[in-house]
C-alpha cells in the first residue's frame, strides 16, 4: 500500500530533482525563444532579399533586351545595304546625280 501511495505523488523526493527540473526548463526556455527571435529575423532578412532578387531579375531582363537589340544592330550593320540606307538618312548623303530637298519644319509654338 504505500508503494502505491508514494507512485501516486508525481512531487521529487527532494529538492534538488526540483531546481534541477526547474533549471532545465528555464534553460529550454531560454533557448526557444533566443530560436524564435533567431526565425524571426531570418524570416526578414529572408524577405528582404527575395524582394532584392526580383528587382535585379527585372533589370537583368531589361539588359538582355537592350543586349539583343544590340545584337540585332550589330549584324545589321554587317549589311551594305543596310549601312548605305543608315549613311544616306542620317548623314544625308546622296548619290552621285541625285538631288537633295530639305523640307522646312513648322515652327514651334
Amino acid at each position: 500500500m504505500q508503494a502505491a501511495s508514494k507512485a501516486k505523488h508525481s512531487e521529487p523526493q527532494n529538492k534538488g530533482s526540483y531546481r534541477r527540473r526547474r533549471f532545465v526548463m528555464l534553460v529550454l526556455a531560454c533557448f526557444l525563444s533566443w530560436a524564435g527571435i533567431t526565425l524571426w529575423n531570418q524570416a526578414d532578412k529572408i524577405s528582404d532579399r527575395k524582394e532584392k532578387v526580383s528587382a535585379l531579375e527585372q533589370e537583368l531582363t531589361k539588359t538582355q533586351q537592350v543586349y539583343d537589340s544590340l545584337q540585332r544592330e550589330i549584324e545589321r550593320l554587317n549589311d551594305p545595304e543596310y549601312v548605305e540606307q543608315k549613311i544616306r538618312k542620317e548623314l544625308h548623303y546622296v548619290k552621285q546625280g541625285e538631288t537633295l530637298f530639305y523640307t522646312p519644319k513648322p515652327p514651334q509654338k
